[in-house]
């Protein structure tokens, strides 16, 4: 897919995408699959039991969570495709190609939950007695589509990590089955029952159901939430060992930035801490304390969260230049492309540039930031250019540009001639002098504000 370039003020692209991608895990790990396999491990101790209050309880709580599940969780997965279709086309092109027939399967899977999960709330109240047995093998179906999504995803994940051999034979078994693939599906479940679990808790200890059942959910949530955590700390040690070493050197950048990378053991003590508060709530609530389980559920679920976003973020950076490795950088730029752009140029391999570029220095300049630099950087904002190029004369921002992957081998290197390379240092040594003039878009007509 080839667009023009969009970019996004003061948020950034990758900002954008990475916000709507985070609130989708949370939910579509969390509430989708963690909290509704509690529901239907509810309904299932209400029907072995004969105790209507398990029954309301898991009913009550599939209410609350199926607006957030189908109303919020599915259009940010939709959301997903839009905002990678419109900031990096090449990017989401260039896996569809590889794994057409995944994403094919998951779509159907998906439609197959959204089918299921209404049904599933819809025949509560109505399958009873000899069918309730049957409206839970529905809760256990949706269930499956749930697991076999991120089974599917996780696949393609894994191999923006791990690709393999892909690169000799191009393969789908595999760029599927990647050597990151198993530890990071072990991660994502994990995660999925542990937000599951605390979230069903948190439900159960503000509500006012009777004290034995609440006593008892308590118990066995907590139980679940420690369970689950040991498994998410266990399958990201063994993700860490999978991963190659030349992305894992780069956590501490993803996750501290480069003000604080040098001092990596802030990591170490995060991860201690999100555990310990996770592990304190669980404790909590396995020994019945309700007013101290009510104190600490929320932060518990905070500090889950933080960890999901942590992953994320990690796992998206580390992997940097490339989106795809080896075959294609995170600017969206193909390797094989490269050699021809520090030839020929970018805009003269470019179909959109003689289009929508006047020719002028600013817009040429514009141009080049705009497929070089916006897919992590803005021009004033988050991570903005602005700031790393302040008070640098041209020669040492052309330097800069020059040996920019030996300096920071996580950032591709710049795709162009020298007289490309000449346009951006002069493009982005005048924004300081534009400063408070003109707004980001203004440098051409080629760099299109996103709506």
């Amino acid at each position: 897919m080839q667009y023009p370039a969009f970019v996004v003020p003061w948020l950034g692209n990758g900002m954008l995408i990475a916000m709507d991608a985070v609130l989708h895990v949370v939910i579509s790990h969390g509430f989708a699959i963690g909290a509704i396999a509690m529901i239907v491990l509810a309904e299932a101790i209400g029907i072995r039991r004969g105790n209507e209050d398990w029954d309301r309880f898991a009913r009550r709580f599939l209410k609350a969570l199926i607006i957030i599940v189908t109303g919020i969780g599915a259009p940010t997965g939709v959301g997903i495709w839009l905002t990678t279709s419109a900031l990096a086309p090449k990017g989401i092109g260039s896996l569809l190609r590889v794994f057409f027939w995944p994403w094919f399967i998951e779509w159907l899977v998906f439609t197959a939950e959204v089918i299921l999960i209404l049904i599933y709330y819809f025949t509560w109240e109505r399958w009873r007695q000899e069918r309730k047995r049957r409206h839970l093998r529905i809760g256990i179906a949706y269930l499956s589509c749930a697991v076999a999504s991120a089974f599917l995803i996780t696949g393609i994940l894994g191999f923006m990590l791990t690709p393999g051999d892909w690169l000799e034979g191009k393969g789908l078994a595999g760029a599927f089955l990647n050597a990151s693939f198993i530890p990071q599906l072990l991660v994502r479940l994990g995660i999925a029952f542990t937000l599951g679990s605390l979230l069903a808790a948190a439900y159960a200890v503000f509500r006012r159901d009777d004290a034995g059942m609440r006593t008892e959910a308590m118990k066995l949530f907590g139980a679940i939430a420690a369970a689950s955590l040991c498994l998410t700390a266990l399958a990201s040690a063994w993700l860490l060992a999978v991963v190659p070493s030349r992305y894992t050197v780069h956590i501490p950048f993803a996750l501290l930035t480069s003000r604080l990378a040098h001092l990596p053991g802030i990591i170490p003590l995060c991860l201690a801490i999100i555990a310990a508060g996770i592990l304190l709530f669980c404790l909590a609530a396995y020994r019945s304390r309700l007013k101290m389980t009510r104190v600490l559920v929320l932060p518990a679920l905070m500090l889950a969260i933080l960890y999901v976003t942590a992953f994320e973020r990690a796992r998206e950076f580390i992997r940097g230049p490339y989106l795809m490795p080896g075959y294609l950088y995170a600017n969206q730029l193909l390797l094989s492309e490269s050699h021809l752009m520090r030839k020929e140029g970018m805009a003269a391999v470019t179909p959109w540039y003689p289009a929508l570029v006047a020719g002028g220095a600013d817009d040429q300049g514009a141009f080049l930031f705009a497929q070089n630099c916006t897919a992590c950087h803005t021009l004033r904002g988050i991570n903005g250019i602005d700031l790393r190029v302040r008070g640098r004369s041209e020669d040492g921002i052309a330097v800069m540009i020059t040996h920019l992957h030996d300096m920071v081998p996580f950032m591709p290197p710049f795709s162009g001639n020298d007289a490309e390379r000449l346009a951006l240092t002069h493009f982005l040594a005048s924004l300081e002098e534009q400063q408070g003039k003109d707004s980001p878009s203004r440098f051409s007509p080629y760099v299109r504000s996103a709506p």
